[in-house]
């Protein structure tokens, strides 16, 4: 990252082949995630990034699912993020509160000083409970709305900068909105949605090969000899595929995922 807030070409670069990265895992919500996680943390020099839906943010019926973490360095950090998600501390958060007030647009990137006063934060409780004692400081966060109505979702992503390593460079926030932009044009295609009808990160190893099998237009005889199997339980396994993607054939099949 220069100095003048401008991204260097090799971060740019370094962007668009983690997106590469995560559209070739982007059947799989989690492996898609966890890489889109660790990748960005590197490029922009953040110790955490978090993953998380925010549901009808700021209502008294807020909720967070699909949370996901990487790069706590310990067993006591994670128990401390456990909590958090368990108490919903972002409510005690200024920032969570200061950034969510007004989301008027589709996608928002903020940095921590852009959205609260440092010396206010730094006396919160969220801070001082949560974010001190993992050695965190500086953050990010950039929100998606997704959805709208009574289905008011925002795809949120926050980094964390190490406390030893300062705040994050000028142009940290410029990559992560632009990587938040380009994550948007590929969520329902290249990406799956958590828990969607196409993410198959619910599914055992076993089964994705036998669903390899059947989209290298592989027969069922050839996928059983092929793996070990008995052709009664990879029809077994066909069936279960069929159900999880809500067809009745393998052209169906076929059609669906090539799609």
């Amino acid at each position: 990252m220069s100095d003048s807030g401008r991204p260097r070409l090799r971060d740019m670069r370094a962007l668009y082949n983690l997106l590469e990265e995560c559209a070739d895992l982007g059947s799989d919500s989690v492996a898609w995630r966890n890489r889109l996680l660790e990748g960005a943390s590197a490029i922009i020099g953040a110790r955490v990034g978090l993953y998380m839906h925010v549901h009808h943010a700021l209502r008294e019926d807020e909720d967070v699912k699909e949370a996901m973490a990487w790069g706590f360095m310990d067993a006591d950090h994670l128990a401390l993020w456990g909590l958090y998600q368990q108490e919903q501390a972002q409510r005690d958060d200024p920032f969570h509160t200061g950034y969510f007030r007004d989301h008027a647009v589709r996608l928002r990137t903020r940095s921590l000083t852009g959205v609260v006063n440092r010396r206010e934060w730094e006396k919160s409780r969220h801070y001082n409970d949560f974010i001190r004692p993992c050695g965190l400081d500086d953050r990010i966060t950039s929100s998606l709305r997704v959805g709208g109505g009574a289905d008011d979702t925002l795809q949120t992503l926050v980094f964390h900068r190490d406390a030893g390593d300062g705040a994050f460079a000028p142009g940290a926030k410029y990559l992560v909105h632009l990587l938040h932009h380009e994550i948007a044009q590929r969520l329902g295609g290249k990406l799956v949605w958590p828990k969607s009808r196409l993410d198959t990160s619910a599914l055992p190893p076993r089964i994705l090969q036998v669903l390899e099998g059947l989209l290298a237009g592989k027969s069922e005889k050839r996928i059983a000899k092929d793996l070990g199997l008995s052709p009664h339980t990879v029809n077994r396994h066909v069936q279960r595929l069929y159900r999880h993607f809500d067809v009745n054939s393998r052209a169906q099949l076929v059609a669906l995922l090539a799609g």
